[in-house]
């Protein structure tokens, strides 16, 4: 058979992989010693293809189905090989995008959770203390959050109906349009109604004078979301009675779900909610408790401050690793743990993850519930979860708690100075 080079060119690719026939292979080799152009593609493609074998003598098919179902072989395990690692690719990908679980922005938090969890298991207390951001612990001991007081002193004061409100900047700027003026009789109605209104799209509570309330209320200028608005979790509808310190009363909005906080104080002691507005008097009662919050804390932290960042942090990792032990002999030790979940959280500070393990102490059948770990670079202690109060893993939260923060004694207090007491005094 005489072949055509065109024909032969296209034969080549089979003839380099040992793949054609008998006959096609003899008609080539028969054109590729009479046609030199074909000859050097063919050496081309077979110095090109450095896993080709010289091709069998003629008869010798078995040879060529063992090298066919090497390389069937070979691409099965190719294959496999790209779906194992694909398939933690995805799932990990869809994690990354929930902000839920194991993904690639977490490995690095979850490992440190893991060989923080090994050190505690290991009765390498000190160690695993030098995991923990200490820096962030000495922050809450030392250094007071003033965003709530900082907020209180943006609202700006407003006359309505001869009564001074204080109301945040926002809802100045919206109802305002930044430039607040005195408001009297139907213009003072018209923005309790919006008040309330917003209260009920945003979901927040409301303050309003109980008169202003009811006649809104019979003017049917109250108009309610439904309940299915909220999944049926809370209704922002109702409301109740409050009565500041000067007697004077209004309505306040509430969830459901904290009626039992609320149903019982005064509205001046209203201070664990935020409010749009709210009656000077009760601005004032915040912003003083506030104060006197802030000056408690500072008295609070000022012996660590004496202290010293260094001393401190010297002190309280001997305290953790003191009363690690001293529950562990007392209680038993973790037997084993386990990764449970990762949730993405986001700050004013930045972004961090929340890790979840499963705990397993000493004569666990069951994980008693496990511990939270928080992450933004450090590791920081967060509490957990427990299935049964006085179980091990409760009695390990609240000892593990109690651990990281140093109690200031005497002792403690002048820790490493050579002092006594009297004489630091």
């Amino acid at each position: 058979m005489k072949l055509e080079c065109g024909i032969a060119r296209d034969l080549l690719p089979l003839y380099v992989e040992g793949l054609c026939s008998e006959e096609s292979r003899a008609a080539l080799e028969q054109h590729l010693q009479e046609c030199e152009d074909c000859r050097a593609c063919c050496q081309r493609m077979t110095a090109e293809n450095t896993e080709v074998a010289p091709s069998p003598p003629a008869g010798e098919e078995s040879t060529r189905f063992r090298r066919g179902m090497r390389r069937v072989r070979r691409r099965w395990a190719l294959s496999l090989v790209a779906v194992l690692v694909a398939v933690p690719l995805i799932v990990m990908t869809v994690a990354q995008v929930r902000g839920d679980g194991l993904c690639f922005t977490n490995l690095i938090p979850v490992v440190k959770g893991y060989h923080f969890l090994s050190l505690l298991q290991e009765g390498k207390y000190e160690d695993a203390y030098d995991l923990l951001d200490t820096e962030e612990i000495w922050e809450n001991l030392t250094v007071y959050d003033s965003d709530r007081l900082d907020a209180l002193e943006t609202y700006q004061a407003v006359t309505i109906d001869g009564t001074v409100w204080m109301l945040t900047p926002e809802l100045v700027e919206d109802y305002f349009a930044g430039d607040p003026a005195a408001l009297e009789g139907e213009e003072a109605l018209a923005f309790w109604e919006t008040v309330y209104q917003n209260s009920q799209m945003g979901g927040t509570l409301f303050m309003i004078p109980a008169a202003a309330y009811e006649t809104l209320e019979e003017q049917g200028r109250l108009n309610t979301l439904e309940e299915e608005a909220w999944d049926g979790d809370v209704s922002y509808s109702d409301s109740i009675l409050v009565e500041d310190s000067q007697g004077s009363v209004y309505y306040v909005g509430y969830a459901d779900s904290l009626i039992a906080v609320l149903g019982e104080l005064d509205a001046d002691d209203y201070l664990l909610y935020d409010y749009d507005c709210v009656p000077e008097l009760i601005w004032e009662t915040w912003k003083e408790n506030l104060e006197a919050e802030q000056a408690a804390f500072e008295a609070q932290a000022e012996p660590y401050l004496d202290m010293g960042y260094d001393a401190w942090r010297t002190a309280s990792r001997e305290q953790f690793a003191s009363a690690m032990e001293q529950w562990t002999e007392e209680n038993g030790s973790i037997t084993r743990f386990r990764f449970s979940n990762a949730y993405a959280g986001s700050g004013e500070n930045g972004s961090w993850w929340q890790l979840e393990f499963d705990l397993w102490f000493t004569g666990d059948e069951v994980s008693g519930g496990g511990i939270t770990l928080f992450s933004d670079g450090g590791l920081t202690f967060g509490g957990g979860s427990v299935r049964a109060q006085g179980n091990k893993t409760d009695l390990f939260l609240d000892a593990f708690s109690a651990a990281l923060y140093l109690e200031i004694s005497s002792e403690a207090l002048y820790y490493g100075t050579g002092e006594t007491e009297e004489a630091g005094d």
